[in-house]
C-alpha cells in the first residue's frame, strides 16, 4: 500500500469500517454521517457516493460498493470523544492513511472504562436520581436503589449477548413489576405503583431516539426517521408489557397498575441533588470519560434549571421547547471547541432531564391498568418529543453553519485528487 496515495479499495474499507461503527452508535441519528463518510473519503482522494439509513448505509468508490448493517444503539461515550480528534485530523489533512485506520481501530477496540460492578452501581445512580426528580420521597429512594440491582444486573449481564439483549427491558420490567406490586399487594409501599417502576426502566427508555426520529423526519429523513421511531416504540411497548404479565403471574387487578401524586418528604433541593447523582450514573452506564463530567454535569443542572424557569413563565411545552433549544446551541457551541467533549457526549444526559420517553412508558403502563389518563400521557410524550425536536432544530438553524457542521467541511470537493 502506498500510504501517500491508497487505492479506491482501501479507501472503501476504510470508509465501510467507519460506517459500521457510525451506525453502532446509531442513536444520534443519521443527520451528518453522509458527510461524515463522504469526508473521510476526500480526504484520501476519492468521491464517495453514500447513502445512510438508520441501520445500514450504501457506499460506493470509483465503481465498487459495500452496503454495511449494524443495531444502532448508544454509543460508548468515551469512543465518542475519542472519535472527534479522530475526525478533526482526518478531514484537515494531517493523519497518513495508515495511521487513521489503525487508531479507528483502536477506537473501535477500546474496553468499557469501568468494571462491571461499577456500571451495576451507575444503574442504581441513574435510578435512584432519576426516581428522586419525579417523586423526592425516602420511599422513592430505597426503593429504586434495591430494584435498580436487580436492573443493572440484567443489563450489565445481557450486553455482551445479542440474543439476550433484547429480552433486558421485557425482563426488566416484568419483574420490576412483580417486585413493586406484590409490596403494594402487603403494603410495603404505597402511592402509585407506576411512579416506582419508572425511574429503574428510566436506563432503557429511547427517549433520545424517539425525538431523533422527529427530528430526521422533520428534515426529510423519512425512512431513517420512521425505522428509528418503530424501533424506540416497540422498546416501549416491551417496558410497558412487563407489568401486564407481572400482573397475570401474581394475579392481581391491573387497576393495580396506576398512577398518583406522593407528598414529597425531601426538601426543595431534592431536584438538583437527584440530577447530580444520576449525572454520576451516566458516566458509570455509558462509558463517560472521567475528564468530560464536569461539562455534562453542567450541562445537566443548567437544562434543569431553564426547564424550571421556562414552564413557570409559561407553560409545560413552551417550556421545554426553550429548555430544549438552549441546551441544544449551547452543546453545539462547546462542542465545537477541539478541547472540549463532543455536542453529544453534552447533551445525552441534559436530554433525559426533559424526559419525553417517560411520559410515553408512564401512560403505556397506566393505560394498561385500564385508565384513561394513560391516553392522555401517551398524547403528552408525543407533544413533549415535538417541542424537543422543534427546539433542537431551532437551535440548529440559528447558529452558524460553522458550529453546527458536526463533520467537518460540507463540500469535500477541493480535497479531490480526480480519478
Amino acid at each position: 500500500m502506498n500510504d501517500a496515495h491508497p487505492s479506491a479499495n482501501e479507501v472503501l474499507d476504510l470508509t465501510t469500517r467507519l460506517a459500521q461503527l457510525l451506525l453502532a452508535g446509531g442513536f444520534e441519528g443519521t443527520l451528518g454521517l453522509d458527510r461524515c463518510l463522504c469526508g473521510v473519503a476526500a480526504a484520501y482522494g476519492y468521491r464517495a457516493d453514500v447513502s445512510v439509513i438508520a441501520e445500514s448505509a450504501f457506499i460506493e468508490i470509483d465503481g465498487a460498493t459495500r452496503v454495511v448493517t449494524n443495531t444502532p444503539d448508544i454509543p460508548q461515550l468515551d469512543q465518542v470523544s475519542a472519535f472527534k480528534p479522530w475526525l478533526t485530523e482526518v478531514l484537515a489533512g494531517e493523519l497518513s492513511f495508515t495511521r487513521a485506520r489503525h487508531r479507528l481501530e483502536d477506537i473501535a477496540a477500546m474496553p468499557q472504562p469501568y468494571k462491571p460492578w461499577a456500571r451495576v452501581a451507575g444503574v442504581v445512580l441513574f435510578s435512584v436520581g432519576f426516581g428522586i426528580s419525579i417523586q423526592p420521597t425516602w420511599q422513592e429512594i430505597w426503593v429504586t436503589g434495591l430494584l435498580g440491582i436487580l436492573v443493572g444486573l440484567i443489563k450489565v449481564g445481557t450486553e455482551r449477548n445479542d440474543r439476550a439483549a433484547w429480552l433486558a427491558p421485557l425482563a426488566s420490567s416484568t419483574l420490576v413489576a412483580v417486585v413493586v406490586l406484590a409490596a403494594a399487594e402487603r403494603g410495603w409501599v404505597h402511592g402509585g405503583t407506576v411512579e416506582l417502576m419508572i425511574p429503574v426502566l428510566f436506563v432503557f427508555i429511547p427517549g433520545d431516539s424517539i425525538t431523533m426520529s422527529v427530528i430526521e423526519i422533520a428534515v426529510g429523513r423519512l425512512t431513517a426517521g420512521a425505522a428509528r421511531l418503530v424501533q424506540a416504540m416497540a422498546t416501549l411497548g416491551a417496558l410497558a408489557f412487563g407489568p401486564l404479565l407481572a400482573a397475570a403471574l401474581l394475579r392481581v387487578d391491573r387497576g393495580e397498575i396506576y398512577d398518583s401524586v406522593v407528598a414529597p418528604t425531601l426538601g426543595p433541593w431534592s431536584g438538583w441533588i437527584g440530577w447530580s447523582i444520576f449525572t454520576v450514573g451516566v458516566l458509570l452506564v455509558f462509558g463517560m470519560k472521567r475528564s468530560d463530567f464536569p461539562w455534562v454535569l453542567g450541562m445537566v443542572l443548567g437544562t434543569y434549571a431553564v426547564q424550571l424557569v421556562a414552564v413557570r413563565l409559561f407553560s409545560d411545552v413552551a417550556g421545554t421547547f426553550v429548555a430544549a433549544a438552549l441546551m441544544a446551541a449551547a452543546c453545539l457551541m462547546l462542542g465545537h471547541r477541539p478541547s472540549l467533549p463532543p455536542a453529544y457526549v453534552l447533551y445525552l444526559a441534559p436530554f433525559f432531564v426533559l424526559t419525553p420517553g417517560a411520559h410515553g412508558l408512564r401512560g403505556l403502563e397506566v393505560l394498561a391498568g385500564g385508565t384513561v389518563q394513560g391516553v392522555e400521557d401517551v398524547g403528552g410524550m408525543f407533544i413533549l418529543i415535538v417541542a424537543i425536536a422543534l427546539g433542537m432544530l431551532t437551535a440548529f438553524t440559528l447558529l452558524p453553519a460553522t458550529i453546527t457542521e458536526r463533520y467537518g467541511r460540507p463540500d469535500p470537493a477541493p480535497l479531490l485528487r480526480r480519478r
